[in-house]
C-alpha cells in the first residue's frame, strides 16, 4: 500500500484578512487593522502613520480610490508605544472572532504580518467588499522584551515601509482552523548604518540605513490599554 504524507496548508483567514486596511493621513500611507472589544470595534495603527493627527477624517482605499473616513482618536499606546488607536464613525469588519493578545506564543513558532508595503495592493473585487487584499509576510517571534515599560516583540523577518500599524498575527501551538490571534502592531525594523562604497570599492562619506531582519513591533496590550480608558469604539451591530 502507497503511503501519503499530508501537509497542512496553511493560510490567513478571512476573519484575519477582513480587518486589514490601507489609510493615508497627509502624505503618509500605511496600514491599519481592526480589533473588537467588549463589544466594540476600534482602529488600530502604527502612531507615526498618524502624525499629529488629532481627530476628524483620514483617508482609507477602497472601491479603487481614497475615501474620507471620520475617526476620533481612542488615544495612544500606553508607554509611548508607536500605536494610535481610533473609533471609525462607521463599522468596516465583520466581528468574526480574532483575539487581540500575544497570549500563549513560543518562541521559535511562525508569525504572520500584512500590511500595505509600498501602497502595493490587490483587488479581488466582491471578495473583500472592494476593499484592497493587503499582502502576507511570514517571520519567525525570536524575542519579548521590555524597555522603558514598552513590551515589544520582536521578529525575524523581513519588513518595508508600508507594513507600519499591520497586525502581527499567529495560531497557538496545536490549534487548527481559523484561530488566529493579534499579538502585536508592526513598527518598523532595526537598521545598521552601513558604509557606501565608489566604484573602485573605496569607502564614500555616505552611509545607508542596512534592514538587519529584526522587526520591532509593539504587544496588543498596549493599544488595550488605550481603549480600557477611553472605551468609545463603534458599537458592533453586524457580526
Amino acid at each position: 500500500m502507497e503511503s501519503s504524507i499530508q501537509i497542512p496548508i496553511r493560510m490567513i483567514p478571512t476573519n484575519v484578512i477582513y480587518r486589514i486596511f490601507q489609510i493615508r493621513w497627509n502624505d503618509r500611507s500605511g496600514t491599519c487593522f481592526t480589533i473588537d472589544v467588549n463589544g466594540k470595534q476600534y482602529l488600530c495603527t502604527a502612531r507615526h502613520c498618524l502624525r499629529d493627527f488629532d481627530s476628524g477624517q483620514i483617508k482609507i482605499f477602497h472601491e479603487g480610490t481614497w475615501k474620507n473616513l471620520g475617526v476620533e482618536l481612542v488615544g495612544f499606546g500606553s508607554n509611548g508605544t508607536d500605536i494610535c488607536v481610533l473609533s471609525p464613525e462607521i463599522q468596516l469588519s465583520p466581528s468574526w472572532p480574532v483575539i487581540p493578545t500575544a497570549g500563549g506564543i513560543l518562541l521559535g513558532q511562525d508569525v504572520f504580518f500584512l500590511g500595505f508595503p509600498y501602497g502595493i495592493r490587490t483587488e479581488q473585487g466582491d471578495f473583500n467588499r472592494h476593499f484592497p487584499l493587503p499582502l502576507v509576510k511570514r517571520a519567525a517571534f525570536s524575542a519579548m522584551t521590555k524597555e522603558e515599560g514598552q513590551s515589544i516583540l520582536l521578529l525575524d523577518g523581513h519588513n518595508n515601509p508600508g507594513f507600519s500599524g499591520g497586525p502581527v498575527v499567529f495560531r497557538e501551538a496545536g490549534k487548527l482552523g481559523t484561530d488566529y490571534q493579534v499579538a502585536s502592531v508592526i513598527s518598523g525594523y532595526r537598521f545598521e548604518p552601513e558604509t557606501i562604497l565608489d566604484a573602485e570599492g573605496n569607502e564614500t562619506q555616505y552611509r545607508y540605513r542596512s534592514n538587519t531582519g529584526i522587526i520591532l513591533s509593539y504587544n496588543i496590550n498596549h493599544a488595550l490599554d488605550a481603549i480600557h480608558d477611553n472605551p468609545i469604539g463603534i458599537e458592533i451591530r453586524d457580526t
